[in-house]
């Protein structure tokens, strides 16, 4: 992976930088208890679109409302483009935001295959995790020659790109895997961004962010000041199957089969308890009470 000619600004926005997970953050006692997001997260289907009924049962189990997203209403109008009606690429995975150059964007011409900056607003920074089936180094995953979801910013660092990364302000502490390149981060704060950028590129990420949540990102979509299109050849599904009526099902069940089960227990009579070993010795044999000891006279 080589550079190339760099040009443009590239802003990424996950939509996961708008669903605060508190066991990844700071503590938000309205989403619940830290176990109900113990999950687990990796781009198939059965994270990103069969297992929500599951977790959204347990937080009606729970009696309280599932998590939404948070502060995506008026992201864009922090925001100034280069052009009246900026062009904007979106797809469920960031993977396709390694892919992308200012040539998708017909930002000048063919020959420009780097950006000359990339700021990222997401939850995790995209830059290289060290885990057992992955690179160990730069250098490992540079011969890999491959790249995914989770390294893609590696990508724009070999080309030259400068990256910037935001976190969201319900994750002040960032991620505690470091990223394999310098990367220039900070926490958002919510302020204007006042340089403009070229060009967008909008993340669903399925894995993280609820199926319940895909009403909002589509008025997120909607929202957006210029012109959005789906990356080419990437898998999409929208919106999901609405997981609330198959978790509130599950929920009645559960609710019934507690109650049966309690009001069975209610019916069954108390089994007489076995006498105390005490109880079956003749009165001249029972050992003595806790009363002072009593002495025979001398015969």
């Amino acid at each position: 992976m080589t550079s190339g000619q760099r040009h443009g600004r590239l802003l990424v926005v996950d939509f996961d930088f708008f669903f605060h997970n508190p066991r990844e953050g700071v503590s938000a006692p309205h989403r619940g208890d830290l176990e109900l997001y113990d999950w687990a997260h990796a781009e198939n289907h059965m994270l990103c679109e069969v297992i929500w009924p599951f977790r959204a049962e347990g937080f009606l189990r729970a009696g309280i409302d599932v998590p939404r997203c948070e502060g995506y209403e008026d992201f864009w109008q922090r925001f100034t483009f280069t052009s009246d009606r900026p062009p904007l690429f979106y797809a469920d995975s960031n993977l396709y935001a390694g892919r992308l150059t200012p040539a998708h964007f017909a930002l000048s011409g063919p020959k420009a295959t780097a950006w000359q900056e990339i700021h990222l607003f997401d939850a995790h920074h995209d830059s290289g995790y060290i885990h057992d089936s992955g690179p160990a180094s730069l250098e490992e995953w540079r011969e890999q020659g491959t790249f995914s979801c989770e390294d893609w910013m590696l990508v724009h660092h070999d080309k030259g790109s400068r990256l910037t990364l935001t976190y969201p302000a319900w994750r002040p502490g960032g991620e505690s895997h470091p990223p394999m390149i310098p990367l220039s981060t900070t926490v958002d704060d919510g302020a204007d961004v006042t340089t403009p950028f070229d060009a967008v590129f909008l993340c669903r990420s399925g894995a993280w962010v609820p199926s319940w949540c895909d009403d909002q990102f589509t008025q997120m979509l909607n929202a957006f000041p210029g012109q959005s299109h789906l990356f080419p050849g990437s898998e999409w599904a929208h919106p999901r199957p609405d997981p609330l009526p198959a978790a509130q099902r599950m929920a009645d069940i559960r609710a019934e089969q507690k109650a049966r089960f309690y009001a069975q227990m209610a019916r069954i009579p108390p089994t007489s308890p076995e006498p105390h070993p005490a109880a079956a010795m003749h009165p001249q044999e029972q050992p003595p009470g806790p009363g002072p000891a009593r002495t025979h006279p001398r015969r």
